[in-house]
């Protein structure tokens, strides 16, 4: 099923200032790092998608780094940001699904692992919502959950 709701684009010379340019809501900042530090992040690591979000209006709504991680050798959705102008709207369910499809089609691609700060509560809800469930906290305090595809 396509979804109408977003369209994932690769960050790009054409796109990656717009992506950085992207804002969290003040109590949210501590929640990821920067894009501007994802996108450089993602420089050095051969699997990472580093992808911009568009509405079904063409605008730059967010930004999401996933691919393969190398200590675990899974598939991972690193980071989701939905700038503080377009959350609330969907965005983020619907790029986490889209992100889930396209991984759910690679030949080992039935285990996602995902990962948030423990007292991040929307984040929780929604990838719980998705089909992720909790594996364990660190000690900083971050969730690492997994999905598993249903066969």
């Amino acid at each position: 099923m396509e979804n109408t709701k977003i369209r994932l684009e690769p960050v790009t010379a054409n796109n990656w200032k717009a992506c950085i340019a992207l804002e969290l809501a003040l109590d949210q900042e501590g929640f990821v790092p920067s894009n501007l530090y994802s996108i450089a992040e993602s420089q050095f690591y051969p699997d990472a998608r580093s992808t911009a979000i568009y509405n079904e209006r063409d605008q730059l709504v967010g930004y999401v780094l996933w691919g393969r991680d190398i200590f675990a050798n899974k598939w991972k959705i690193f980071r989701v940001m939905i700038d503080k102008s377009h959350q609330r709207q969907g965005y983020g369910k619907s790029a986490i699904s889209a992100i889930i499809a396209r991984i759910a089609q690679e030949p080992d691609g039935h285990e996602i692992l995902i990962s948030y700060q423990n007292d991040n509560e929307i984040a929780r809800r929604l990838y719980a919502k998705l089909g992720f469930i909790e594996q364990e906290i660190d000690p900083e305090g971050k969730v690492t959950a997994l999905w598993q595809q249903v066969v």
